[in-house]
């Protein structure tokens, strides 16, 4: 059986965002990073305030 311990997400959209950060908080033992061309878009993600609503997202940083 294959384990998987890093995912990478390419563009990080409404799609995107919610599930990488869904995967990291529910799976601590995988490392998950998330590239983006759009700089403006990674940093509403690190905001307090979310840039989309999800309700299994606890407040905070979404990515670092």
């Amino acid at each position: 059986m294959v384990q998987v311990k890093q995912i990478c997400y390419i563009c990080v959209g409404y799609v995107q965002g919610p599930m990488c950060s869904v995967i990291a908080q529910m799976c601590p033992e995988i490392t998950v990073t998330v590239v983006d061309v759009n700089k403006e878009r990674i940093r509403a993600w690190n905001l307090d305030q979310l840039p989309v609503f999800e309700v299994w997202l606890s407040k905070g940083p979404a990515f670092q």
